[in-house]
């Protein structure tokens, strides 16, 4: 294994977020057959298309041209898929669709908990891979010039801008993956209410026929673990036994 261990943080610059279609997106896929298909709906929903079989290609692929999203098998020669996750979210806060053979629960529960925007188990449906990956896109790159300014939601430190996707606390800027964006959002705009967490994987995730609780859960503790003073007493987002959870407006 011969990855790089210096640290460059890649965030989703202005630039990017700009950019006119197609963004590129990056297969990591050690399968020829499998690559193949990938990029027949990459390539189907309007995008370029960069391949990479192993960790270390996937790796340098994103430290040189930044793609607009990764599409990641866990089951790589070089390093375990969920080892690669790790490293390109410490790295980076490009989306990642995991797409894999690997269908146990506990596979799916750590890439969410590493990182992954989204879990595809093989075999797929092409067209459902395509409305997840161009609904990841779309959430994560939909910010342009000509867009509706939508105002700063501000809650006591924390400021959430829903047209740049940035979030501060303290005046500290604080890097959230796509998901974890989304999810933050949609409690701040329900604040003081209590949203079940049915109605959150339904309206954060688009969809509920392969996501569990489990998911929300760990998204959750991620969130806090970034934006509450003290993660293990949270004072922004509440839990409600039971039922789902609550976002405080003072905190």
């Amino acid at each position: 294994m011969h990855l790089r261990k210096s640290v460059i943080l890649l965030q989703v610059s202005p630039a990017l977020e700009a950019k006119s279609v197609p963004y590129t997106i990056l297969v990591v896929e050690p399968d020829p057959a499998s690559q193949l298909e990938l990029k027949q709906v990459v390539v189907g929903c309007g995008y370029h298309v960069r391949c990479a079989p192993g960790a270390d290609e996937a790796f340098a692929e994103v430290m040189q041209s930044n793609p607009a999203l990764v599409l990641l098998e866990l089951m790589l020669a070089d390093m375990d898929g969920l080892d690669l996750c790790r490293l390109l979210r410490r790295q980076s806060t490009i989306p990642i669709i995991v797409v894999t053979l690997r269908t146990s629960e506990v596979d799916r529960i750590c890439a969410f908990e590493l990182g992954a925007d989204d879990y595809v188990c093989k075999p797929f449906r092409p067209v459902e891979l395509a409305w997840r990956m161009k609904a990841l896109v779309r959430t994560t790159y939909s910010n342009s010039a000509g867009s509706r300014h939508s105002p700063s939601l501000q809650f006591d430190s924390l400021e959430i801008r829903p047209d740049t996707r940035e979030v501060t606390v303290a005046g500290q800027a604080v890097h959230l993956t796509p998901k974890e964006f989304d999810l933050l959002l949609a409690l701040a705009q329900n604040h003081e209410r209590v949203v079940s967490s049915e109605w959150l994987l339904l309206n954060v995730w688009g969809y509920d026929d392969s996501i569990r609780t489990r998911t929300l859960d760990v998204h959750i503790n991620r969130l806090r673990s970034k934006i509450e003073p003290d993660s293990s007493g949270p004072r922004f987002i509440q839990t409600v036994c039971g039922v789902g959870y609550s976002f405080n407006m003072v905190a």
